[in-house]
Formats: structure tokens, C-alpha cells, sequence
């Protein structure tokens, strides 16, 4: 990949893209799905699936190691050959479409039940979408730099879940390990799931300024996220309690209903208007890489053609997303999804580093 300055970013830059990607409508409903394995366990279990995402990060970084200059379209075309690489390639551009598509309905879900219950879900896809396009087309710079300025807007609605706390009943959390093992190995593939957004470094690599810095980068952001994880299923645990969760589809967003604060009513409003930027940074982010990877896939002038292809793979996001008649089949293809996480986050670097082995060291670095 040539460089452009448009298509540059920090290893800072990196971290706050991986929080932007994994941080998404996952983390609303993540309590309910850990912990209807894990019961008050489910914070064990977050943080023991972090291995799944570490272990993927550390072997993408590995490859990048090997070929820093190559996207995976490159990369796969020179491991797999031309016409296994192109379906290999395929394979990652359709995962991001399928899985932003999942996420932008979502979004708008949640969007149109708490706060635009009469505008058409279309309608707030729609405004989303045009966001997000506009977004991605300036590239990854900019892309990092507003992943940066958001990240901070999302402290500001964990400072919200803070105030619930003086409705915590601490018995909720006890006794600790009384889950057992086995409920609590049986979370960590939900959970896994969770931390979906690693597989962005496929595509960001080539980017990052200073290469020797992407695998601790990776290790903090994957830091971070946990933290986030851990916390916000920690406190609904505290204040709602395993049983109560499971009746709410996204628990998160009762314990905003919770909060008393005085003069300011109805503080989950505030808390959902910061959450819709939020909930679109993991769309632009995988707009873009889905945009870029098509680009090389087609051979074309990424300075020319990117623009055309974000539009292309944004309109496909958008139309995608309105196919499920109701938000059960909505959360029933999100975990096909998950599935399909697996796949890409272990599976793919997986197989290329058995090619490379098979290879026997005939390969040169990139």
C-alpha cells in the first residue's frame, strides 16, 4: 500500500479506532448475555474472554510484522494466490457489511423505542448512514481523530451509570465464583463477541506510523474496553440484580432510567444523545475498512475511487439493515454475527500464518 496522508494514523490514533470499533450496542445488552450463563459471575467471564481478542490482535500483528506495507487483500493475494486470495477477501468485506448492518439497526432500535418512537426506523437508519459516509470518506485520519474526540463523550455516559450506584444492593453481587466453572466457560463465546472490532488491524496496519507500537497499542485499547465491559456489568448487577436483568432487553439503559439527579430529569435522554455518536463510530469505522478493502479488491486509484466505494458500501450497510422485520430477527442474525467474528478474528490469521509456515521462510518481507 502506498503511503497517503489521508490514510495515516498514530498508534494513539489506533487505540482509540479499536475502542470506537468493539464499544458499540453490544455493551447495552451485554449484562443480560453474560450473565444469563455466568449469573453474578459475568464480570469473570468478561475478563477472561479478553484472551480472544488479545490472542487474534497479537497474531494480526504478527503478519503485519512480516508484510508492514500490505493491507489483507494484498496480503491474502500473495499468500493464497489470486483466486482464493479474491474469495478470502471477499469473505472480510462481507463480514464488515453484514456486521455494520446488524449494528446500524440496532442503533436505530434503540434510537426509535427511547427516544423517536414516531419516526420510521428507515428514517434514523437513514440519517445515520448519511453521517457515517461522510465521515468515512475523509479517510483514516480524520476517522482516528473523531474516534478520539468520541471516546470522550462515552466517559460521560459511564459517569451516568456511576450515579445508580446508591440503589446498589451488594448481596446482588455474592457469593463470588458461586457460578461455577463450567457456567462461567460456557459465557466466554458469547462474551467473546463482545470485543468484535479487533480485525480492523487487517486493514489499519499498513497506516500506523510507528509500527513498533501497534501490539502495545492493541494490548491497552483491549485494556480499556474490558474496564468498560467489567464496570457497566458490575453495576447492573449491583443495582438490578441477575434475575431482573434478564427481563430487559438492554439492562445498561434502564439503569440511565434510574439515575436521580436533581434539577435534571429524564437523564437517560442525555445519556442516548451522547450514545448515538457512539453508535456510530464502529459503522464508520468498518465503512471505511470494508470501503478500502473493495477498493484494492478492484484494483482501482484509492485517491480517485474510496469516495464512490464508501457511498457504494454505505448504501449496501443501509439497505441490509432494514431486512429484518422485527427486532427478534434482528438479535437472532446479531449472533450469527458473533459467530462469524470467530471466523475472521481467529480463523483468517490463523490460516495465513500456516501459509507462511508451509511457505518455509521463501517468502520475502513486504
Amino acid at each position: 500500500m502506498k503511503a497517503n496522508s489521508r490514510f495515516q494514523i498514530t498508534s494513539k490514533q489506533l487505540i482509540f479506532i479499536l475502542i470506537g470499533t468493539s464499544i458499540a450496542t453490544g455493551i447495552l445488552s451485554l449484562p443480560r448475555v453474560v450473565s444469563a450463563e455466568a449469573d453474578q459471575d459475568a464480570w469473570i467471564a468478561i475478563i477472561l474472554a479478553t484472551s480472544v481478542p488479545m490472542l487474534s490482535w497479537l497474531m494480526i500483528e504478527r503478519l503485519g510484522r512480516r508484510f508492514p506495507n500490505l493491507t489483507i487483500v494484498e496480503m491474502a493475494s500473495l499468500l493464497l494466490g489470486k483466486f482464493f486470495g479474491t474469495i478470502f477477501s471477499i469473505g472480510f468485506i462481507i463480514y464488515l457489511i453484514l456486521f455494520e448492518s446488524v449494528v446500524l439497526r440496532l442503533g436505530s432500535e434503540i434510537t426509535s423505542q427511547f427516544v423517536l418512537p414516531q419516526t420510521p426506523i428507515s428514517v434514523i437508519s437513514m440519517l445515520i448512514i448519511i453521517s457515517v459516509i461522510y465521515i468515512a470518506q475523509k479517510g483514516a485520519k480524520v476517522i482516528g481523530r473523531l474516534n478520539e474526540l468520541l471516546f470522550y463523550f462515552l466517559l460521560f455516559d459511564l459517569l451516568v451509570l456511576l450515579f445508580s450506584l446508591n440503589l446498589a444492593d451488594s448481596t446482588n453481587f455474592f457469593p463470588v465464583g458461586g457460578a461455577g466453572g463450567g457456567k462461567i466457560i460456557k459465557a466466554l463465546l458469547p462474551t467473546a463477541y463482545a470485543y468484535a472490532g479487533v480485525e480492523i488491524l487487517f486493514v489499519t496496519y499498513p497506516m500506523v506510523t510507528k509500527k513498533e507500537e501497534v501490539l502495545k497499542a492493541g494490548f491497552i485499547a483491549l485494556g480499556i474496553i474490558m474496564i468498560f465491559y467489567v464496570t457497566v456489568t458490575v453495576i447492573s448487577i449491583l443495582v438490578m440484580g441477575v434475575e431482573v436483568i434478564q427481563y430487559h432487553i438492554w439492562p445498561v439503559l434502564e439503569l440511565a432510567k434510574v439515575v436521580d439527579v436533581p434539577v435534571i430529569e429524564r437523564l437517560e435522554f442525555f445519556f442516548l444523545v451522547v450514545w448515538l455518536g457512539v453508535v456510530a463510530r464502529p459503522v464508520i469505522n468498518h465503512c471505511f475498512s470494508a470501503a478500502f478493502s473493495l477498493t484494492q479488491l478492484l484494483k482501482l486509484d484509492v485517491n480517485k475511487h474510496y469516495s464512490l466505494m464508501v457511498i457504494a458500501v454505505g448504501c449496501l450497510i443501509y439497505v441490509i439493515s432494514l431486512i429484518p422485520s422485527n427486532l427478534v430477527l434482528v438479535l437472532k442474525y446479531a449472533t450469527y454475527v458473533g459467530y462469524s467474528f470467530l471466523i475472521v478474528a481467529i480463523a483468517y490469521p490463523l490460516l495465513l500464518h500456516l501459509v507462511v509456515i508451509l511457505q518455509k521462510g521463501r517468502l520475502k518481507k513486504s
